[in-house]
């Protein structure tokens, strides 16, 4: 009876954080938001594309070096709690210095940031899929993830529908007193647009920053609402942790993945998906990239960007949810498939001219954000149910660890593309892949019933 009563209270437990976290990653996206507000403050574009490579590095080395801890610890709510707190944190630099340093200074900072945000998810993720596998039953793991989503998309349309209300008004009113300002300084309609122009700019640039504040005090609670969570480990994880303790083969040779890949068949077959994955999960930096170049300066587009992902998530967690039964490898194809769409509908209204249209551009987050859910979801579900407890955190470790090493590589050469050539080759490029994908996934469709250790020796 005590078990059962613990179940339901992490379920509640993990529902709420979940929904405070998500809603926090969505106004303080490293994909979306850091990226839009890094160009909004004039930096180079290619600093922009390597932002989440950053994000993926520091990911990667707080995931390996917090592996062996997790394994053996008997309470891992207290990683999830402070890399939830250290990434929280780390992000009230950008809106504490962001808008008053100079363009080096800004750089070092988002690039601080960027590492920072990455060490602490790189910890709080591999804790959460780790107590995912022996803290929530296995029919609730689908739930519990699409819900999280879901609803914490509705909450962030509606805290980006109530910033754009209290600072339109504001908007308008500082918008026109710095335009007089500059008009009576120099008469000419020249000068009086260009004052318009630049007065839009800095208001949108204060609406930017207060989603990302509204953002680092959500993730603050989502970190002390971890606490929360009843996490006792049980006979059998006890048993576990003592067998993995005098066999510690899988840790001292942590940095040897590439030999698990090679001789697990699940393994192999999941990270070779992960890598096309790729195409999905590093899609909206570059988005970004395409579509801030001509709106980071117009009022709302922030805003509209993050409505746009956040309905994309809340329509994802109802169609994903309405679907949780088909088998995992379905849902990736086909959140692969909708990605290959947007991609095309991006490059469609490039080449038609109409990319100064940003309810257009919105309607490409939307689509890339759907797929985005389901491609990750489904994916952390994937190697929860099928890697064994005692080497969970290891198997999710090593492939974070070679995808996040691959990461940076095709990263770099996309934000070579948009730096030096056009903001629509990305886009191109991860389109073509995103089609690779759809095929790729269905693979994985039998491997749920073949899980397999590493071999020794």
């Amino acid at each position: 009876m005590a078990s059962r009563e613990n179940n339901r209270w992490n379920y509640r437990v993990l529902l709420s954080q979940g929904i405070l976290l998500d809603l926090s990653q969505t106004l303080s996206s490293p994909r979306l938001v850091l990226p839009f507000l890094y160009l909004a403050l004039g930096a180079p574009v290619f600093f922009a594309g390597m932002l989440i490579p950053i994000v993926q590095i520091a990911r990667m080395i707080g995931q390996v070096v917090s592996a062996p801890f997790l394994s053996t610890a008997r309470f891992s709510k207290w990683y999830m709690t402070l890399g939830i707190l250290t990434t929280t944190a780390s992000l009230a630099l950008i809106d504490l210095t962001g808008g008053s340093t100079s363009d080096d200074i800004k750089i070092i900072i988002f690039l601080t940031v960027a590492t920072i945000v990455g060490l602490g998810q790189g910890l709080s993720r591999l804790a959460f899929q780790n107590m995912l596998g022996y803290i929530v039953q296995k029919h609730a793991r689908r739930t519990l993830l699409f819900a999280q989503t879901g609803l914490s998309g509705l909450l962030a349309i509606g805290v980006a529908w109530a910033t754009q209300a209290v600072y339109s008004d504001k908007a308008t009113t500082d918008a026109q007193d710095a335009t007089a300002t500059v008009a009576n300084a120099a008469d000419t309609a020249a000068t009086t647009d260009t004052a318009a122009k630049a007065a839009d700019a800095v208001a949108s640039l204060d609406e930017h920053l207060i989603l990302l504040w509204i953002g680092i005090g959500v993730g603050l609670l989502s970190g002390f609402a971890s606490m929360m969570i009843r996490e006792s480990p049980s006979v059998t994880r006890t048993k576990e942790v003592s067998d993995k303790a005098t066999s510690n083969k899988f840790f001292s040779e942590l940095f040897r993945g590439v030999h698990a890949v090679r001789q697990v068949a699940w393994f192999r077959r999941f990270v070779i998906a992960r890598i096309l994955f790729l195409s999905v999960e590093l899609a909206i930096p570059f988005y970004v990239i395409h579509f801030a170049t001509q709106h980071k300066g117009t009022p709302n587009a922030l805003s509209i960007f993050v409505i746009a992902t956040s309905l994309g998530l809340a329509v994802g967690g109802l169609v994903w949810s309405r679907y949780s039964r088909w088998p995992l490898s379905n849902i990736m194809s086909l959140a692969a498939g909708i990605a290959s769409v947007a991609a095309m509908f991006a490059i469609g209204i490039e080449y038609w001219g109409h990319t100064g249209y940003i309810q257009l551009c919105a309607v490409v987050f939307f689509f890339v954000s759907i797929a985005d859910q389901g491609i990750s979801s489904a994916r952390k579900i994937y190697i929860a149910n099928v890697a064994a407890a005692d080497e969970r955190a290891y198997y999710i470790a090593i492939s974070d660890t070679l995808v996040g090493a691959i990461a940076i590589l095709i990263a770099f050469f996309l934000g070579i593309l948009a730096q030096f050539h056009d903001g629509a080759w990305p886009i191109f490029v991860l389109g073509s892949l995103n089609v690779i994908t759809a095929f790729f996934a269905l693979k994985l469709r039998d491997m749920t019933s073949q899980t397999q250790a590493v071999p020794e020796g």
